[in-house]
């Protein structure tokens, strides 16, 4: 059995109120995660991100994931496909949970996606979300809370997202 999973945490210099409210509303998740998206906080809710909301139907982002668990400024998990670059396991899904925890003056988020399979084409979305997770959306979360939220029309590069973990 392989126990492959992505693992990352982060510390975010903001209030548990304000980290679980970034992940858990339409407009914190607009403020740093993608322009657009459709998301119900409850099990079996819609956790839909749209990354390119002008792009076809089902090829925006997270199209057809669900939330799956929900304890309020605890735990929140949900269903996570792959990106449309991949289309043979564009329908599978992992699952992401995040645990937040009051840490100092502020929060640290623990993200885990785990369900992968072992295939050629879950193992390229593994290195995709691997380098997602860590390198773009964690620090993007961070750079939120620290320079404000995101502006879509000119998101931070890159170098800026690395030099906030220095």
């Amino acid at each position: 059995m392989d126990n492959k999973q992505i693992e990352g945490n982060i510390f975010i210099p903001a209030h548990l109120d304000d980290v679980w409210h970034a992940w858990t509303t339409e407009s914190g998740l607009r403020s740093f995660l993608a322009p657009e998206c459709l998301v119900v906080a409850e099990p079996n809710g819609p956790f839909e991100i749209y990354f390119r909301p002008d792009a076809p139907l089902g090829e925006r982002g997270s199209e057809g994931c669900r939330v799956m668990a929900v304890m309020p400024h605890d735990l929140l998990s949900f269903s996570w496909n792959f990106p449309p670059h991949l289309p043979h396991v564009r329908q599978q899904k992992t699952q992401v949970s995040l645990r937040f925890v009051p840490e100092d003056q502020g929060t640290r988020l623990h993200l885990l996606q785990t369900g992968w399979a072992n295939d050629p084409d879950w193992d390229e979305g593994y290195a995709y979300f691997r380098r997602e997770w860590l390198e773009t959306v964690l620090p993007r979360l961070q750079y939120r809370f620290t320079h404000g939220p995101i502006d879509w029309h000119n998101p931070p590069s890159g170098q800026q997202l690395k030099s906030l973990a220095q």
